[in-house]
C-alpha cells in the first residue's frame, strides 16, 4: 500500500519554520508564536506515528528519534562551534551551554542565565534550542505516556486518553499564564508551562487514532482560512504585549484545527510547487537548527541589513541542505559519503574545541557578586551625595537669604552703630543733626582742626576704649597732611573703616585728590564726597560756601548716611558675588559618571580616586535613556560640568547619536571612553591601553583592568 503524502502538513511545517526564521531575523515580531505550531505537529504527529504499529518498541522508538531528532543537534552543535572557533568570535559560555544542549535541558540552563529569547542582540548561537530540549524531554517520556494512555482507552474508553491529555493541556496552560503574569521567560523555558501546545497535539491526536477526524470533509477554503488566521497575529503581537499569553493559547488553537484539516486528504500527486515545499519541509529541521548559529556568526559583519538577511536565507537553506544529505544515511552516493567525512572532520574539531573551552560559569558568578555588591555600595553613596549636594544647597541659601537679609536690615543697623565722628567746624555745626541719624555715635568736633591732630585723638579713644565703627573723618577745610600721616592713623583703627568726607573749600581740589588716592589704595577708606553731593547746592551752605545752613546739615548728615549704607550694601553684595563665584568655581570640579556594567564593575576604584562625584549607571543604558536621563538634568539643573562617558562594548551608539549628545551638554566638559578619535567636541579617554584587561566576555574587566581604568581616569579627568 502507497504511503500517503500529506503535502498541507509540510506547507504548514514550512511556513512555520519560516515565519520563525523571520522572527530570528527581526522582520516579524511576533513569529515566536509558530513555534507552538510546531509543538502541536510534535504531539499530534507523534501519536499518528505511534498508533500505526501493533507493537510498540522502546528500542526501535530511540533509535529512531535519537537519529532524526538528536543526531542533527549534535552534528550542528559541533560544526557551529567549530566554525565560531575558526573565525575567533567570542562566545563566552561555550562550554556550559553546549553542554545543556547536549544533555536536553538547555530551557533551564537559559533560565539560570538569565538569558532573554526576546532580546533584540544574538549573544549565542543556540538561544533557539530552548525548543529541542523541551522535544527532548517530551520524547524521552512519550512511549510510556502512550503505551500508558492506549491501554486506558482500549481497556476503559477510547475518548479517555484524549479528555485525560486535554485536561492536561488546560492544566499546563493555566500555569503557563500565572507564571507570564510574574515573568514572562520562566513561563516561556518551563517545561511544563509549554507543554499545553503539545498536550493539545496529543489530545486531538488521540481523537484521530480512534474517531478520525473531528472536520468538515474536502475542505480546502477553512484550511486556508486558518492558515491565515495562524500568520495574522506574527505580524502583530510582540513578547511585551499584553495579549502574549492569550496569543499563544490562540495559535495553538489555530494550531489544532490546521492540522486536522492538514491530514484530511492524502494526495501523492505532486506539481512544482508541491515539490519545492516537499524539499523545504525534508530540511526544516535542519533550517532550524543551523539559522541561529548563522545569525550569531554574521551579526558584526557590517553590511547593509537587507544584503545580510538575504545572505543568511541563502546559507541558511544551503547549509541546512548538504548537512541533510550528510546524514540522510538510506542514501549512499559519493556525494553522501564526501559530505559524511566532511561533516567528522568539522565535528571533530568542535569536540576538540568543547573538550579544551573553559566552564566560566564560576568566574561569571563571582562577577555578577560583584556588580551586586557594587550596586548596593554605590546606592549607598548615591545617597550620602544627594545628601551632602542637599546640605551644600542649604547652607549657600542660608548664607544668601543672611546676606540679604542684612541688606534689608540696614535702615535699623546703621542707626545703631558705635560711629565715630572726628571733624572740623563744619562737621561741629552738624553735630546735632549727626546725633539724630546716629544716636549711639560719638562726635569730636572743633574748629581749625586739621587732620594732624587725628592719630592722637584716635589713640586717647582706644586707650579709653571708646573707639568704635565705622570712623568718620570731616577734616580738609583747614588743610591736609601728608600719606605718612594717614598710614599712621590706619595703623591705629587697625582693621576698621574710614568715611572721609571731601571739602568745598579745596580751589586746586588738591585735598580733595589726596583723599581719593589714598582711599583707592587701602580697602577699608572710603570717600562722601560731599564737595560732588552739594554741589549746585547753594541752599546747603551760608555765605562763605563752606559751612552749613539747617538744610545742609541735614543734607551733610544725610550723605554720611547713605555712604556708610551704600557702602556696606555694596560689601554684602561683593560677598555674595564671591559667594556666587566660589559656587560656581566649585560646581566646575564636580563629575558626573555615566555609565553601564563597564563602571559598575570597576566602581570601587573609580569612586575611592573619584570620592564627590556622582554616579549615574544602568546596564540597560541604551542611547534613547541616556539621553533622556540627561535632559531630566538639565531641566533640574542638576547636570554637574564635567560628564564622563564610560560604557563596554554592549552600549550601542553611533558617532551621529554622540554629536548629539554632545551638542545637548554644550556647555559642559565631556570625557568618552574610547578609542574612536572621529568623536570630536570632547576630551577622548583611550581605551585601547586596557585590552589585554578583559574578563573571558571580551566586555567585562578584570580586577587589573579595572585598577588600570581607575589609574587612566585619573590621569585624563583633571579638574580646577
Amino acid at each position: 500500500m502507497e504511503k500517503k503524502y500529506y503535502k498541507n502538513i509540510n506547507l504548514i511545517r514550512v511556513i512555520s519554520c519560516l515565519i520563525i526564521l523571520f522572527y530570528h531575523l527581526n522582520i516579524l515580531k511576533g513569529g515566536y508564536l509558530v513555534v507552538c505550531t510546531f509543538f502541536v505537529l510534535s504531539g499530534y504527529l507523534s501519536i499518528l506515528s505511534a498508533s500505526k504499529k501493533e507493537k510498540f518498541s522502546f528500542l526501535e522508538y530511540y533509535k529512531n528519534k535519537f537519529i532524526n531528532l538528536y543526531l542533527p543537534v549534535i552534528i550542528i552543535s559541533f560544526i557551529s562551534i567549530a566554525l565560531i572557533s575558526i573565525l575567533n568570535i567570542n562566545w563566552l559560555n561555550l562550554k556550559p551551554e553546549t553542554t545543556s544542549v547536549l544533555a536536553g535541558y538547555n530551557n533551564y540552563w537559559q533560565l539560570s542565565a538569565n538569558l532573554d529569547y526576546f532580546t533584540r542582540h544574538v549573544s549565542s548561537p543556540f538561544m533557539h534550542l530552548w525548543y529541542i530540549a523541551i522535544l527532548l524531554q517530551f520524547e524521552l517520556v512519550f512511549p510510556i505516556i502512550f503505551i500508558t494512555f492506549r491501554k486506558i482507552g482500549n481497556k476503559i474508553h477510547k475518548i479517555i486518553p484524549a479528555i485525560i491529555t486535554l485536561l492536561l493541556a488546560i492544566s499546563s496552560y493555566i500555569y503557563f499564564y500565572n507564571l507570564c503574569n510574574n515573568n514572562i521567560m520562566i513561563g516561556y523555558y518551563d517545561t511544563f508551562a509549554r507543554s499545553f501546545s503539545l498536550l493539545f497535539g496529543m489530545s486531538i491526536g488521540f481523537v484521530k487514532m480512534y474517531y478520525d477526524s473531528l472536520t468538515f470533509k474536502n475542505s480546502k477554503i477553512l484550511f486556508y482560512i486558518y492558515l491565515i488566521l495562524l500568520i495574522i497575529p506574527t505580524f502583530i503581537v510582540e513578547a511585551s504585549s499584553n495579549y502574549f499569553a492569550i496569543s499563544m493559547l490562540v495559535v495553538t488553537l489555530i494550531s489544532c484545527r490546521l492540522i486536522e484539516y492538514g491530514v484530511q486528504v492524502g494526495n501523492n500527486d505532486l506539481n512544482w510547487f508541491d515539490k519545492v515545499i516537499k524539499f523545504l519541509s525534508g530540511i526544516s529541521y535542519e533550517i532550524y537548527l543551523i539559522q541561529y548559529p548563522i545569525i550569531f556568526i554574521l551579526q558584526d559583519i557590517k553590511i547593509d541589513n537587507y544584503i545580510k538577511i538575504i545572505i543568511t536565507l541563502l546559507l541558511t537553506v544551503l547549509l541546512s541542505y548538504i548537512i541533510h544529505l550528510g546524514i540522510k544515511f538510506k542514501e549512499n552516493k559519493i556525494l553522501n559519503w564526501i559530505i559524511r567525512v566532511i561533516i567528522i572532520i568539522i565535528s571533530l574539531f568542535g569536540i576538540y574545541q568543547y573538550a579544551i573551552s573553559k566552564d566560566h560559569t564560576a568566574e561569571m558568578k563571582a562577577l555578577e557578586k560583584q556588580l551586586n555588591e557594587n550596586a548596593e555600595m554605590m546606592k549607598l553613596k548615591q545617597e550620602e551625595y544627594a545628601k551632602q549636594l542637599e546640605k551644600e544647597r542649604e547652607e549657600f541659601e542660608l548664607q544668601l537669604k543672611n546676606l540679604e537679609d542684612g541688606v534689608a536690615d540696614l535702615d535699623e543697623v546703621i542707626p545703631n552703630l558705635h560711629l565715630v565722628g572726628v571733624g572740623d567746624s563744619v562737621m561741629l555745626g552738624a553735630v546735632t543733626d549727626l546725633y539724630k541719624e546716629f544716636p549711639k555715635g560719638y562726635f569730636d568736633a572743633k574748629e581749625s582742626r586739621t587732620a594732624w591732630v587725628v592719630n592722637d585723638i584716635l589713640k586717647g579713644l582706644k586707650v579709653s576704649n571708646m573707639l568704635g565703627n565705622p570712623i568718620v573723618f570731616g577734616l580738609g577745610a583747614n588743610g591736609d597732611c601728608p600719606e605718612w600721616c594717614k598710614l599712621e592713623i590706619l595703623n591705629t583703627i587697625e582693621d576698621r573703616n574710614i568715611f572721609w568726607i571731601t571739602t568745598t573749600w579745596d580751589k586746586g581740589n588738591y585735598v580733595n585728590n589726596n583723599i581719593k588716592d589714598f582711599a583707592s589704595k587701602h580697602d577699608n577708606v572710603y570717600v562722601i564726597d560731599w564737595a560732588e553731593i552739594s554741589k549746585g547746592h547753594d541752599e546747603y551752605f551760608v555765605a562763605d560756601g563752606i559751612h552749613l545752613t539747617e538744610i545742609g546739615r541735614e543734607a551733610y548728615s544725610k550723605a554720611i548716611y547713605d555712604s556708610i549704607k551704600e557702602a556696606y550694601v555694596n560689601e554684602y553684595n561683593n560677598k555674595k558675588d564671591a559667594m556666587i563665584k566660589a559656587r560656581d568655581k566649585e560646581n566646575k570640579k564636580k563629575i558626573s559618571f555615566y555609565g553601564n556594567d563597564l563602571l559598575l564593575n570597576a566602581f570601587d576604584y573609580i569612586e575611592k580616586e573619584f570620592t564627590n562625584a556622582k554616579y549615574i549607571i544602568n546596564k540597560d543604558f541604551n542611547y534613547e535613556l541616556l539621553k533622556q536621563e540627561l535632559e531630566d538634568a538639565i531641566n533640574n539643573n542638576t547636570l554637574d560640568y564635567n560628564i564622563v562617558f564610560l560604557f563596554d562594548s554592549s552600549f550601542e551608539i553611533n558617532n551621529d547619536q554622540y554629536k548629539e549628545l554632545i551638542e545637548l551638554c554644550k556647555d559642559h566638559e565631556i570625557y568618552i571612553l574610547s578609542n574612536n578619535k572621529d568623536i570630536t567636541g570632547v576630551k577622548i579617554i583611550d581605551f585601547t591601553t586596557i585590552d589585554n584587561y578583559y574578563m573571558a566576555d571580551k566586555i567585562h574587566l578584570t580586577d587589573e583592568g579595572n585598577k588600570e581604568l581607575s589609574n587612566i581616569l585619573k590621569e585624563s579627568i583633571k579638574v580646577e
